[in-house]
């Protein structure tokens, strides 16, 4: 039987009602019913009620059965913008989206779209919500350390065409020295690990290309340490790469091993020429100012005995014109006096006893005790 054959009348279709005469129902005919109970929700209706709803939130026209468009539509915008302020106060209050935290080693650089805006410091800050202005937290305080110099890399060529095995550590940082040093750390260097080695390793062949192996494997290594730290930093201010180089380490700088021991030798023998040179040092240290008291002592007793002999000729040559004076006055008196005193230096000291023939023959004369006493007499006279 076909479906639209209805033996109960009406042209229905096979569920009982009419195609074209359920005024306006649905083509499943009427809603079962049964037990006189009270009806099920009639889903249409539901959903009616609900679009009803969603535009008199948003401002929808028509007058319904809950008051006329004015209303509808005052109630409409409000709820509008309040829905529109819960999106924008959960967009903002979300952590990372409208504010941000940068800790004490850590620098805040925000970006507005992708392009660098502004660089903030340590502390609580706010932002426009993302994906408007993001921010980025590296850390700026941190001292980073490379070593390099290891295997192959590690040997250099001096100036005086000698290989030397050269390992040392390089210490480093974002430099904060100028406003723009954390935006140049981030965006102007794609690796900043490898460009700092990089640099540093050309950096240090420089300073031994210009260096002799003696210089720089003895007293020359905190000069190499200097000059290649210099020419690193120069470098890298030139390439803006927002890096402050703290210090370079000369860690080791020795021959090859090969030639190691005669090198070691060649040290020793510099130590030693070294200490031999102080202990020459030391000594002459000690004996020139010996020396040369020595001569001043010297120096001294010749001038006083120079100036005792030129005080004793002086005073003979007083006294001879002294004498001289008084023979001009009485010639005869002062020829006999200076023969008497002459004769009286001369006999004073000998043991002659001179007699004369007036003097009479003596039976004893002990000539020995006068001449004794004599020469008392002259100690104690003098």
């Amino acid at each position: 039987m076909p479906w639209n054959d209805n033996q109960g009348g009406g042209g229905g279709g096979p569920w009982g009602s009419g195609g074209n005469n359920n005024n306006g129902q649905n083509p499943w005919g009427q809603r079962p019913q049964g037990g006189g109970g009270p009806e099920g929700p009639d889903l249409d209706e539901v959903v009616r009620d609900m679009q009803r709803k969603m535009r008199g939130m948003f401002g929808g026209g028509g007058s319904g059965k809950d008051g006329g468009s004015g209303g509808g539509k005052g109630a409409g915008a409000f709820g509008f913008g309040l829905i529109v302020l819960i999106l924008v106060g959960v967009w903002f209050i979300m952590p990372g989206s409208g504010w941000y935290q940068v800790g004490a080693n850590q620098a805040g650089v925000v970006l507005r779209f992708g392009e660098y805006s502004r660089t903030t410091t340590p502390g609580f800050h706010f932002k426009l919500p993302s994906p408007i202005e993001t921010v980025i937290l590296p850390e700026v305080t941190t001292t980073n350390s490379i070593t390099i110099g290891q295997g192959p890399a590690g040997q250099m060529l001096t100036r005086d065409e000698n290989i030397v095995d050269i390992d040392f550590a390089v210490q480093w940082r974002v430099d904060l020295g100028y406003q723009e040093g954390v935006r140049d750390y981030l965006f102007n260097v794609r690796n900043p690990e490898g460009t700092v080695a990089a640099v540093a390793e050309s950096a240090m062949r420089e300073v031994v290309g210009t260096s002799d192996l003696q210089f720089i494997i003895t007293e020359g290594r905190s000069e190499v340490s200097r000059r290649t730290r210099e020419i690193l930093q120069e470098t890298l201010n030139e390439y803006e790469a927002g890096i402050e180089i703290l210090q370079v380490n000369l860690r080791n700088a020795e021959p090859p091993e090969r030639v190691i021991d005669a090198f070691r030798g060649v040290d020793i023998a510099q130590q030693e020429a070294e200490r031999a040179q102080l202990d020459a040092t030391a000594h002459a240290n000690r004996v020139i100012p010996e020396a040369r008291g020595v001569a001043a002592q010297l120096t001294q007793e010749a001038e006083a005995y120079r100036d005792n002999v030129i005080a004793e000729a002086q005073g003979n040559a007083d006294r001879f014109i002294a004498i001289y004076d008084e023979y001009v006055q009485a010639p005869d008196v002062t020829r006999r006096r200076m023969y008497l005193e002459t004769m009286e230096r001369v006999l004073g000291n000998s043991e002659l006893i001179i007699l004369d023939g007036e003097a009479g023959a003596l039976p004893y004369l002990p000539l020995d005790q006068l001449g004794q006493n004599r020469t008392r007499n002259q100690g104690g006279n003098q």
